[in-house]
């Protein structure tokens, strides 16, 4: 058994442990709810986005209304893995990384957003052939580099497909690893982004366009190239945050749950070494009788 003095060392690491977690647990729900509420707000705009986007009709149709939407034989795949810089979210990044080696292709290039899968990714074999640093606040200054070398490397033939894989944010408890073509941009991609306004708005499908709907289109494709993008760097950070109050939430009431059985055991060493106390103290009087 384990030495009083050594209870009450352990009793003391945990209660320490506890308040660490508890307080890094009250920090994520603080940055949770922020993260939570810009992602919600970023689909809305995407939605509205796309759902102009769709009314462009003609000029969508056309090919070569814009680099962007090229479709290309030649050319290698782009896969933007969006993780998180620091750990103690649970499984969120390893989940992830699962994904990962499930869906994307071995010998496409690799671009992180987020270091915390680097390491696996290249034991893995998978060629990275960059990577980012996202703060908790997404800033477009940040993200500037990221659009410019994705958006070069596609439209000079490098690439011939950008995909994103990324924690979707469903709910505080639930995130789901989702793969997301982001480039070329097609007429479909942004059917299933405009989704439901898409459908009310068919009774209503004309719009007044000024300028040309090629010069509107070539101005607005970049836009809603980059936005996406932000999106699911928004999901992401909304994961991310979520993910670690839970797992912290649950570091401190697994800290609690054993300072009391911590507590138990050393109140029943406590008394253990009281009653053998007594015992020698009533063994001695008897023998000096």
């Amino acid at each position: 058994m384990a030495s009083l003095r050594d209870i009450k060392r352990r009793i003391k690491s945990v209660r320490n442990t506890s308040q660490i977690t508890k307080a890094m647990q009250m920090v994520a729900s603080a940055k949770m709810r922020r993260a939570q509420e810009l992602a919600l707000k970023g689909r809305t705009y995407m939605s509205a986005l796309a759902n102009v986007l769709k009314h462009l009709q003609d000029t969508l149709a056309d090919g070569a209304a814009s680099p962007l939407m090229e479709e290309r034989a030649d050319g290698k795949k782009l896969i933007i893995v969006v993780s998180t810089d620091r750990g103690l979210c649970g499984g969120l990044n390893s989940n992830l990384f699962k994904e990962v080696l499930l869906k994307c292709d071995a010998d496409a290039d690799y671009l992180t957003v987020g270091t915390k899968l680097n390491s696996q990714l290249v034991r893995c074999g998978r060629k990275l052939v960059a990577t980012f640093t996202i703060g908790d606040t997404v800033e477009e200054a940040e993200l500037k580099p990221i659009f410019q070398l994705v958006r070069k490397g596609f439209t000079d033939g490098t690439y011939n497909r950008v995909e994103v894989i990324y924690q979707k944010f469903v709910n505080v408890m639930v995130q789901r690893p989702d793969v997301i073509k982001l480039l070329p941009l097609s007429q479909e991609d942004l059917m299933k982004v405009a989704g439901q306004d898409a459908i009310e708005d068919e009774t209503n499908p004309n719009f007044l366009l000024e300028p040309d709907p090629k010069t509107l289109l070539n101005a607005i494709l970049p836009l809603y190239f980059g936005h996406q993008l932000v999106q699911m760097i928004l999901e992401g950070k909304a994961s991310e945050q979520s993910a670690r109050m839970v797992a912290m939430k649950a570091a401190t009431e697994n800290a609690k749950t054993l300072i009391g059985e911590l507590t138990l055991e050393y109140n029943k060493a406590r008394q253990t070494q009281i009653t053998n106390e007594l015992l020698e103290i009533t063994t001695a009087m008897k023998a000096m009788e």
